[in-house]
């Protein structure tokens, strides 16, 4: 179940149920991020409301994977940056998360420009199943993300402009982030013929003849 904190749109849910679904998470939280790295307008799923409570009251200030941190990243593991830093410097928040439930996290950080813009946190409870290379699966699908959540603004009414469905709008979107068949099939558990049957009908639709066209095209101002 959701829980809307100041946004909700359907992209926006699309985008976390998509993250959740692909990194076999118990819960997800997304939220944007001011110029001074404030966490605001959160759209949650699934995180428990204790560990919600208690980050925003004071324990964000110990996430090592806070977006203040974050550097040149695009996504991170909270076992790994653990790992990497002096065991006092995470005990703190390493209990936190422990006391709630969470076993492992990843981050992933969305930006405009150099501008960290908005940030989502996908967790693993005790019971979960954390997929094998799970950083690597995030890092194929962080683009994908970034362009739903934060970079549509170009592209936000080519599906009704164009008369492209839901799903072919998915396929744009991978492919203006210079995805393959292959990995657009992936990520959307296709199969490859499907997404050459889904490019067709955007090329016919769209009036253009290859996919460079039809990335200049999404990128042109309405």
């Amino acid at each position: 179940m959701l829980m809307l904190m100041g946004r909700s749109d359907p992209a926006t849910s699309e985008a976390v149920h998509f993250a959740q679904s692909m990194l076999d998470g118990s819960a997800t939280a997304f939220y944007e991020v001011d110029e001074t790295y404030n966490l605001r307008r959160f759209l949650l799923s699934g995180i428990p409301e204790p560990f919600h409570r208690q980050y925003l009251e004071g324990m964000s200030e110990f996430d090592p994977q806070h977006p203040r941190h974050a550097g040149g990243l695009a996504v991170a593991r909270l076992s790994n940056t653990i790992a990497d830093r002096q065991p006092r410097e995470t005990a703190l928040y390493r209990s936190f998360v422990d006391q709630c439930g969470i076993v492992d996290m990843v981050d992933f950080f969305f930006r405009r420009g150099d501008q960290i813009v908005a940030g989502m946190s996908v967790a693993w409870d005790r019971d979960a199943r954390i997929p094998e290379g799970a950083v690597t699966i995030a890092r194929k699908i962080h683009q994908y993300l970034q362009f739903n959540l934060v970079g549509r603004s170009a592209a936000s009414d080519d599906g009704q402009r164009y008369g492209l469905t839901s799903r072919e709008m998915d396929v744009v979107r991978l492919l203006c982030c210079g995805r393959t068949n292959r990995e657009i099939g992936e990520c959307l558990k296709i199969g490859q013929a499907t997404v050459k049957t889904h490019l067709i009908h955007i090329f016919e639709k769209l009036g253009v003849e290859t996919r460079s066209a039809v990335v200049a095209l999404m990128a042109r101002p309405n």
